[in-house]
């Protein structure tokens, strides 16, 4: 009877801190990725739209993090707009994110996340971030007002879908 007692305690635990977490995030004091490590597996193969599930989403998120080290390295040395300044078409660039990332667990793409966001620091850091805003031209794109506008709207649309889940 004790351990029955024990559990339902534990449980009413986890379930209040899950609550207390989401409340928090929902207000915007969590981050993106801190807030993606609350989320329940099921919630990862969850519909954002017609296309793209919550872990396709964050795979997106991913490849283009993945690749701003060698974008910031290469448009300081060439002193040339990244590539992705001159289309508006990212179809298969996002395509091909998704699909690199489609057999990982979301423990996985968490760590993937958070070792490609250090490395975008780093090479900013590298360089050095004021020498980096004196070309707004080129590297407006790090330094964003209220920060990064893609990011949010994604972070936006995920926590949309899991709030519906948990309004049912």
């Amino acid at each position: 009877m004790e351990y029955i007692k024990f559990l339902v305690l534990e449980t009413i635990k986890k379930i209040f801190i899950k609550q207390l977490v989401l409340s928090n995030s929902m207000n915007g004091r969590l981050t993106f990725i801190e807030y993606l490590k609350i989320l329940e597996p099921s919630d990862w193969s969850r519909k954002i739209n017609d296309k793209w599930t919550v872990k396709d989403v964050v795979a997106h998120l991913i490849g283009w993090d993945k690749g701003d080290p060698e974008i910031i390295r290469t448009t300081w040395e060439t002193k040339k707009a990244p590539w992705f300044t001159k289309t508006k078409d990212f179809k298969e660039f996002n395509a091909k994110n998704v699909e690199f990332y489609k057999d990982y667990k979301s423990a996985e793409l968490i760590k993937e996340w958070k070792k490609w966001k250090k490395k975008v620091r780093e090479e900013i850091d590298k360089i050095g971030e004021e020498k980096l805003r004196k070309h707004p031209e080129l590297f407006g794109w790090l330094f964003e007002k209220g920060g990064n506008k893609h990011e949010k709207f994604h972070y936006n649309q995920i926590k949309e879908v899991v709030k519906r889940k948990n309004l049912k």
